[in-house]
């Protein structure tokens, strides 16, 4: 039984490198499953009906609430705190089920962004981060904890091209980051 109460719905490959992933705002579990199919027969496919982290109208800063969590009949709407320990309880529980193979973050627009915190938070534990159309927050280092991205490898896949400050703030965490356009990344994964 899981720690956490995040839904989670697991598919692919049993053995292989496991990825959570995460749909974007306002989408739903098989979104998420839908994204999954991005990286092939051959990962562990973990989708997860998602937190949300609530942005002030696109602006990139994060006012750090609007996550659910709970029954999927009876979600509870908690913080961002809330939703990152629930995630961080995942996460542990996926690193330790798969002999501490460090594991990858699959998330598209707000999935992104979360993905990205969520890997900054725990490098020792991501091998990979793959962000579609999402970069970390502008406000991070307002955020109460040191992040870091140091030896986590950071795939974005953009429409539009991030701008040369989001891929700045990105390097100085430590972060190699890859670009991809966004009708290549399948390819580009499964490659």
């Amino acid at each position: 039984m899981s720690r956490s109460f995040l839904h989670t719905i697991r598919t692919g490959a049993p053995d292989g490198a496991p990825f959570l992933i995460l749909h974007d705002r306002f989408e739903v579990m098989e979104s998420a499953e839908a994204l999954g199919e991005l990286l092939g027969d051959e990962t562990t496919k973990i989708a997860i009906r998602s937190p949300r982290a609530q942005s002030a109208g696109g602006s990139g800063i994060t006012k750090g609430y609007f996550w659910y969590i709970g029954p999927l009949d009876q979600p509870e709407l908690s913080t961002l705190g809330d939703g990152l320990y629930q995630l961080e309880l995942l996460i542990e529980e996926t690193f330790e089920r798969y002999g501490q193979r460090k594991i990858g973050l699959l998330g598209a627009g707000e999935g992104g962004f979360v993905a990205l915190i969520a890997a900054s938070f725990f490098p020792d534990k991501v091998q990979r981060v793959v962000a579609i159309d999402a970069t970390l927050p502008q406000n991070l280092k307002d955020m109460p904890f040191e992040p870091s991205l140091a030896g986590v490898e950071t795939v974005l896949a953009y429409r539009d091209m991030p701008s040369a400050d989001r891929l700045a703030q990105l390097e100085q965490l430590g972060a190699s980051v890859t670009l991809v356009p966004e009708p290549e990344l399948a390819a580009f994964l499964q490659s």
